[in-house]
């Protein structure tokens, strides 16, 4: 790397590459206190001049205040405990989910136990165990809640499904609760949604 005569140099230390040949004839010049490595030798000058110093302290500086400026500005992270907006429904009551839960794990497993998948069965009986569920769980539920539920059956076999669901609602007074019931021939997904209605 070439570097100025002016004072004003890039790096601190520089590097000379040599390129003579060694086998030429000739004088050659020895580079005082200049460890010689080969072609390449290295020279560990300050090479800092005034004007530069003076920029660099400027810089820092200004990067210093506006440091200090940003970590002032950042408002403090408190947490809290998530509290439903003033618009939102404040039930008196809510929703045992696990309640539900424990009434759709033992209705399905006393129900569909023995049942073998019958595509011309299988609407009755969907209509037939939804109906059921809704009357069990219209005696946990609390007062103004309203309850929709959903049952899923499909056959055993080798594919798989996905059953999903998407909601609008008010997360500090609505939920559901979902089961899935597996036998050798069938699967039954039912979900209960409750909404709370002022």
């Amino acid at each position: 790397m070439a570097s100025k005569t002016s004072g004003k140099r890039a790096s601190v230390a520089s590097v000379r590459i040599s390129l003579d040949n060694a086998d030429k004839p000739g004088p050659k010049m020895p580079i005082r206190s200049k460890p010689f490595l080969g072609n390449v030798s290295i020279s560990n000058q300050a090479s800092w001049s005034l004007s530069g110093l003076l920029a660099a302290q400027r810089m820092t500086k200004n990067l210093k205040e506006r440091r200090a400026q940003k970590v002032a500005m950042v408002k403090k992270i408190e947490i809290v405990e998530p509290q439903p907006p003033s618009f939102a429904s404040r039930p008196t009551e809510k929703v045992q989910v696990s309640s539900i839960r424990n009434i759709l794990e033992s209705y399905l497993s006393l129900r569909l136990e023995d049942t073998i998948y019958d595509p011309q069965k299988v609407p009755s009986l969907v209509k037939e165990i939804s109906e059921e569920i809704r009357s069990q769980v219209k005696k946990v539920l609390p007062a103004r809640y309203k309850m929709l539920c959903v049952a899923t059956m499909g056959e055993r076999g080798q594919e798989d499904i996905k059953v999903v669901s998407r909601c609008l609602w008010d997360p500090h007074a609505d939920n559901y609760a979902a089961h899935v019931y597996q036998n050798d021939s069938l699967f039954c997904v039912v979900s209960v949604y409750t909404v709370f209605c002022e």
